[in-house]
């Protein structure tokens, strides 16, 4: 069985996952950054320090946060490429699985429902391939 809408939905969700990881790193980062300094501006030297501080700290986690997603994009991307029809590629299926939680864990809800028919119909097509080998293997035996 060929598995091209999963490969499909795989790519969209890479593509998806691609943009999201730049709106984050180049975006929101600096929408962040910026917002954040203008909110010290009027605030004691103390306040001031410990904030810009704390600033730039949340400024790192938002950028980590958005080349991890930009990671797994090209992850994603890579297996999408790798993908192999009639086999069941149980790794392959771990890691759509794990990267969906994730995706519903960043509140990503497109990227969730993406990985989430992909992960589906990885699963349906993994037991019409079972069943066929089967029928194969019955068939060959008598």
């Amino acid at each position: 069985m060929k598995r091209r809408l999963e490969r499909i939905l795989l790519f969209i969700g890479a593509t998806w996952n691609v943009i999201t990881a730049m709106l984050t790193i180049f975006s929101y980062n600096t929408w962040f950054s910026r917002e954040g300094s203008k909110q010290l501006e009027n605030a004691e030297m103390d306040t001031m320090i410990a904030g810009s501080q704390m600033i730039n700290n949340i400024s790192s986690i938002i950028f980590l946060f958005g080349l991890f997603t930009l990671i797994g994009a090209i992850v994603n991307y890579y297996l999408a490429i790798r993908l192999k029809d009639n086999e069941i590629q149980k790794g392959l299926l771990t890691w759509i699985g794990i990267w969906t939680v994730v995706q519903l864990g960043s509140m990503d809800i497109i990227g969730f429902v993406i990985y989430m028919f992909a992960f589906i119909f990885y699963l349906a097509r993994n037991k019409a391939i079972k069943l066929s080998n089967k029928q194969l293997r019955s068939a060959v035996n008598n």
